[in-house]
């Protein structure tokens, strides 16, 4: 009975520490989770761009900012850090057409944000009328888990 009982304590006290660890691990998981949501507030996220063989996704980028806010091309060179597309691109076999998002990560979140907020004041009143009419089929979408994105 005493080596049952030792043997009982041993695993208490594993479990103690596991439980410990577990706990520890959470913290760890919560702060790198907000990290990394601090650092991709800078980003923004464009769908629909045709994939192109030895594409320069940044100076394509660059050339679509430029229609969007009166800035210099240099200053968004300067601004815009990072330009590139999200996963690995399909193969013949499985690719569904769709092209990959692009992720920009702006050096400053003024541009971001002078960039978001001009992209979402182009849409024509014809647009904002039909999207207003779409917008209860997208939340029936959504909430069968059949939408992700609307654009």
């Amino acid at each position: 009975m005493d080596n049952q009982t030792e043997l009982l304590k041993g695993i208490e006290k594993r479990i103690e520490a596991n439980t410990v660890a577990i706990d520890v691990n959470k913290k760890a998981i919560s702060e790198l989770q907000s990290t990394i949501n601090h650092q991709q507030k800078g980003n923004l996220r464009v769908t629909g761009l045709p994939e192109k063989d030895d594409e320069n996704m940044r100076e394509t980028i660059i050339g679509i900012l430029t229609k969007v806010i009166p800035v210099s091309v240099d200053r968004l060179r300067e601004t815009v850090d990072t330009v590139h597309r999200l996963g690995q691109r399909a193969s013949a076999a499985t690719s569904n057409n769709l092209p990959r998002a692009v992720i920009i990560q702006f050096g400053m979140r003024t541009v971001r944000d002078e960039v978001w907020k001009k992209s979402k004041e182009d849409f024509s009143k014809e647009d904002r009328l039909a999207r207003t009419k779409l917008w209860p089929l997208v939340q029936e979408a959504r909430s069968r888990g059949l939408l992700h994105v609307f654009m």
